[in-house]
């Protein structure tokens, strides 16, 4: 059952709820000495008996159903969007690592491929980075393919 459907149909027994409570029950013995239990009132024998209702219960307009019943369907809207954005949030949290991690792997198919490794320096030149710098250059890159493809060293 949909969370929206489950909601609506409690908001609606709420207000079922409600207005039930406000029916009186008769107690009544009849001839043969058979109690009897109704809603109905059944002659001058009857006996109203008292009502368990919540306090206030029968003090509540339609007015302060329907403010109680909009509160509640305020209350649900308002949990909907914090889920969606929380849904969302998680999405793009996936999408950055998603991103992030296939960086890092093309990184080091990369630096595996070439043979030599450059960075240009301020005049435009090449800059050939020695074994140690590759080395580094290497392990800096597989520590962001751990951290970010969930320590899978593709």
């Amino acid at each position: 059952m949909p969370t929206g459907y489950r909601h609506k149909l409690f908001a609606v027994f709420l207000l079922c709820a409600g207005s039930s409570s406000l029916a009186d029950t008769y107690r009544w013995v009849d001839d043969s000495g058979q109690v009897h239990y109704t809603d109905q009132q059944r002659g001058a024998k009857s006996q109203v008996l008292k009502s368990y209702s919540t306090p206030g219960a029968a003090r509540d307009t339609s007015q302060d159903r329907m403010k109680k019943t909009r509160k509640l369907l305020d209350a649900y809207r308002l949990e909907r969007r914090q889920k969606h954005e929380q849904r969302a949030a998680q999405q793009a949290a996936e999408e950055k690592r998603t991103r992030n991690c296939n960086r890092a792997r093309d990184d080091i198919r990369r630096y595996n491929s070439y043979r030599r490794i450059y960075n240009l320096d301020q005049d435009g030149q090449r800059v050939y980075l020695s074994d140690q710098q590759r080395a580094e250059l290497m392990q800096r890159a597989q520590e962001r393919v751990t951290r970010w493809c969930r320590g899978s060293p593709d």
